[in-house]
């Protein structure tokens, strides 16, 4: 079974031996001490190797040839049935791994007096053991894990590793070791999550789950081997993913959405300015303060900010962003969807379109935050219809943002209320070039079993997009709180999307895949959120060819160096805002000296230690 790219699968011993793949030399093997399994919602466990029959057929299509192993006669589950296929592509060299759920109806959330299926946590994962190896892995901007790594790694992941959030920005992992590397891609990504497991020292082991979609495991599900030869790396890896999503359609770069909506490029250049209305924290909330009630509410008028942003035009800030949070009468986090009118205490709308007739003025670019996935109880038009219902028949029930008890809004009738909103805002002359649309990008992906409004994850995906696309029609840019492979066609920038805390080796794997796609904020100072330890986000801005945030309350010699710092941002983003990142690499044993390089020639090289930085364009070279 051997292809033009030398993709060889064979077992290793008698038929009921290991299944091993050889790819450009080097043979890998999937972990034997793993036990692939089912598990329920209860927690029960129902391994493969428990089936009373286990029959393994050898496969031959016209598109390769491989193995099929079929499982049935489990005791206990006398319909559960379901194959397991293995097949090794002739043109690509791909290795398709695919889950076949023959009968599982006995699992599913219908099933009377049976706990249903929660997912199917197969195949086992690949080793890769050897000195010198690492982990290349797509938390939040990436990062990568050596094997030896003295530090344990992934214990906890957000959303308990669901693809679609900001626990895996795109649907893909891999490993690189000194004879040659692998990437694995998610083809159900929507309906998957994974597990990484590293103990201090390692080794490394990451896991995939296939998870229930609507109470069951209807459909197939396929991991995607992709094997690349010694010599590659991490950026080997990330360009291969590229060239995978740009065959399947996914990706449309700023140019291509510069077109359709002018405010794309007008954000490039700019810096960002996060400020903040209205706050008032409900007594329900996780953060209500008992001890200082008076702590609990805030409130900074829209004037202030329309003084402020005049003060930078004379400064010399001739780019700018302002981000509007707290804009809405119930405060900021509170009772959406139904958030206007604009608070009456900050201006109303007579000071909210000020505001945006000075942004105006000035060529200044507007944008409120907004929310349409936290559904609250108090909201004066809520509907316990309209949230989304789990498999289980219950609404998911949170109460620890400012706006106290919630459930989630299904995603299906999200595009209903922002057409809702931003028409009357619209009606009333408020002149919007961004939107920020809050979780959309990092929290996890939803499904509802409401049948006045059935959706499954995948559906949830087409929904949030879908309300991107409404506001890209009428000429506004839309954001969210980070970023996703998902949305990349879609989504022109977000808040952030920086690394994860106690991230092994940061690297910036979602730059070098799409940066030409979306632009992406960074916090400037040191200690932010998000930031690597002692790096600041300045010289992140700089090596991703990102923005740059401004302080909102800087003043003096603070705020001049957050304006000479966005200058220099702003330069280089005039040169490489929708270029792709083609390279990116470590130029020391600590890596505290790096380069980034795009593809109009552009070269930034940082250094963490020295806080220093140098950027060499294309005429120079």
């Amino acid at each position: 079974m051997r292809n033009e790219h030398n993709v060889t699968l064979s077992r290793e011993g008698a038929p009921g031996g290991a299944v091993t793949f050889t790819a450009y030399g080097k043979t890998w093997r999937f972990d034997e001490t793993y036990r692939p399994c089912i598990r329920l919602c209860s927690g029960e466990e129902i391994p493969f190797d428990s089936a009373g029959s286990i029959r393994r057929t050898l496969l031959k299509t016209g598109l390769g040839a491989g193995e099929s192993v079929s499982y049935s006669g489990f005791a206990g589950y006398e319909k559960l049935s379901f194959e397991t296929r293995i097949l090794v592509n002739d043109t690509t060299g791909f290795v398709d791994c695919t889950f076949v759920p023959t009968d599982m109806t006995e699992l599913s959330q219908n099933a009377a007096g049976r706990s249903h299926v929660k997912e199917v946590c197969w195949p086992a994962p690949l080793t890769a053991d050897e000195t010198g190896s690492y982990a290349v892995l797509n938390t939040m901007q990436g990062q990568l894990l050596p094997t030896d790594w003295t530090q344990a790694v992934g214990e906890k992941l957000p959303f308990d590793g669901q693809m679609g959030s900001e626990s895996a920005y795109m649907p893909w992992w891999g490993e690189i070791t000194p004879r040659g590397g692998y990437l694995c891609y998610v083809r159900q990504s929507w309906d998957s999550a994974y597990t990484i497991h590293h103990p201090a020292g390692g080794p490394t082991r990451v896991f995939l789950r296939h998870l229930s979609s609507m109470g069951a495991m209807g459909y197939a599900r396929t991991a995607t081997y992709c094997f690349v030869p010694e010599g590659s790396n991490y950026v080997t890896l990330c360009k291969l993913y590229r060239e995978i999503a740009d065959e399947e359609g996914r990706p449309r770069t700023l140019r291509e959405k510069a077109a359709q909506n002018p405010n794309v490029e007008k954000l490039i250049g700019c810096c960002v300015m996060h400020v903040e209305g209205k706050t008032h924290v409900t007594e329900g909330s996780a953060y209500y303060n008992k001890e200082n009630p008076e702590k609990n509410d805030r409130l900074v008028p829209f004037s202030h900010w329309t003084q402020r942003v005049k003060q930078l035009k004379d400064m010399g800030v001739d780019q700018l962003y302002l981000h509007l949070d707290g804009w809405g009468q119930p405060g900021y986090d509170n009772q959406h969807p139904d958030y206007l009118p604009p608070c009456k205490e900050a201006g109303g709308w007579e000071g909210l379109k000020e505001l945006s007739d000075t942004m105006q003025e000035l060529g200044y670019m507007f944008g409120v935050h907004d929310q349409y996935r936290d559904y609250y109880l108090d909201a004066p038009t809520y509907d316990a219809d309209n949230a989304a219902m789990s498999a289980d028949g219950t609404l998911f029930s949170l109460a620890r943002w400012a706006g106290g008890p919630q459930n989630y809004l299904c995603a299906s009738q999200a595009l209903d209320y922002v057409r809702r909103n931003f028409e009357q805002l619209f009606a009333h002359g408020i002149h919007l070039e961004g939107t920020y649309l809050d979780v959309f990008t990092c929290n996890e992906l939803d499904e509802c079993i409401n049948p006045r409004h059935p959706m499954t994850r995948r559906e949830c995906i087409d929904a949030r997009n879908q309300c991107f696309h409404y506001l890209t029609a009428h000429g506004v840019a839309p954001s969210s709180e980070e970023v996703n492979d998902w949305a990349v066609g879609a989504q022109v920038f977000c808040h952030w999307a920086p690394y994860i805390s106690g991230c092994a080796i940061p690297v910036p794997l979602y730059n070098l895949v799409y940066h030409d796609c979306v632009i992406i904020p960074w916090m400037m100072p040191a200690g932010t959120w998000g930031i690597p330890e002692g790096t600041t986000g300045f010289l992140h801005a700089l090596l991703n060819g990102g923005m740059g945030y401004m302080g909102e309350y800087l003043e003096d010699r603070e705020l001049q160096e957050n304006i000479r710092q966005w200058k220099v941002i702003r330069e280089l983003q005039t040169h490489v805002a929708m270029e792709k990142m083609v390279n990116h690499e470590f130029l020391n044993d600590n890596r505290s000296l790096q380069r980034s390089t795009f593809s109009d020639g552009t070269r930034v090289t940082v250094d963490f230690t020295e806080n220093t930085y140098e950027i060499v364009y294309p005429q120079a070279q």
